[in-house]
């Protein structure tokens, strides 16, 4: 159950584009919604032959326009879920004051932009991201802004599709899908992506290499019977859900395909999963998904895959 939810945030509107998503929670689950902001020093530049006496003084102007920028965002959400929102300060590297911020009040959900630009047009939230991702063991739901002067993102969950591949590990998403399924009453699709490979015979035009048809065959079975085993469990817990499988050059590129296809709102999925060979998948096929998705994207990585 969501009962705490951690919104970073870093002064600009690209970060506040989570707000509304997070409120969305919020007034479903009566969860108190902390939002945070990490003050990151300026560094002090000096020349190659000097040295600094001591560390460079807090910039307490800064840090005062900071904490005054989440008060009055914080006020003009006013009561979200029925419940003050709440505000906490950081000092030092965005990525792992998030991360401990989340042990501190026991967030059981992040919610974040993927990209946002904070002072001195700094990219903030793009590796900070990433290092969240890695380190902090609860579902992260990662938002991308919308450029500057088009509609926000409708905060409604319709429609979840969630790429599974042979592994136990990649189950672990399903949990979190539940609670977000029965939150939202969305129909969950259980995705398996057949990687199909291909090679250029004319400059543009790719051609399928030709694949034994028995282990081609045999690999859907095996796919449709575990995506079959997963939607069964699903089921028994009330949620509306079906299975499909495609074949792709990727299996990022048979999820973000299958993602942008009308009707999906959101994409969710472990971070680390096998499929023949096992594979990283936070390098590789979750990476690319969180790059390259354009709609909202849920994300676990288990207990015991975490980077210290």
């Amino acid at each position: 159950m969501i009962a705490t939810m951690l919104v970073p945030l870093d002064g600009s509107p690209f970060a506040e584009a989570a707000l509304p998503s997070a409120q969305w929670f919020a007034s479903r689950t009566d969860a108190r919604l902390h939002l945070f902001h990490a003050h990151q020093p300026v560094p002090v530049l000096v020349g190659v032959t000097e040295a600094l006496a001591s560390a460079p003084s807090p910039d307490l102007g800064a840090i005062r326009r900071e904490r005054s920028y989440l008060d009055d965002t914080a006020k003009r959400l006013g009561l979200v879920g029925g419940v003050a929102v709440q505000t906490d300060f950081g000092d030092g590297p965005a990525g792992a004051e998030i991360v401990e911020e989340v042990a501190r009040i026991g967030a059981d959900l992040i919610v974040m932009a993927t990209h946002g630009r904070g002072a001195l047009g700094r990219l903030w939230l793009g590796s900070v991201a990433d290092h969240v991702v890695r380190h902090a063991g609860v579902p992260i739901l990662l938002i991308r802004p919308q450029a500057p002067n088009t509609p926000g993102e409708d905060p409604d969950i319709r429609s979840i599709v969630v790429p599974l591949d042979l592994s136990a590990v990649s189950r672990t998403i399903l949990d979190p899908v539940v609670e977000l399924a029965r939150l939202a009453k969305a129909r969950v699709t259980l995705l398996y992506v057949v990687e199909q490979f291909f090679q250029t015979m004319e400059p543009g035009v790719p051609y399928p290499i030709p694949q034994d048809p028995g282990i081609a065959e045999l690999q859907r079975a095996n796919a449709k019977r575990m995506l079959e085993e997963a939607a069964s469990v699903l089921r028994e817990q009330g949620i509306e859900v079906s299975t499909r499988v495609v074949i792709a050059t990727s299996a990022a590129a048979g999820v973000l395909d299958t993602l942008e296809k009308p009707g999906y709102d959101l994409v969710a999925l472990a971070t680390h999963g096998a499929g023949g060979i096992r594979r990283l998948l936070l390098g590789s096929v979750a990476e690319q998904v969180i790059k390259g998705a354009s709609k909202r994207v849920l994300v676990v990585r288990p207990q015991d895959e975490l980077q210290h």
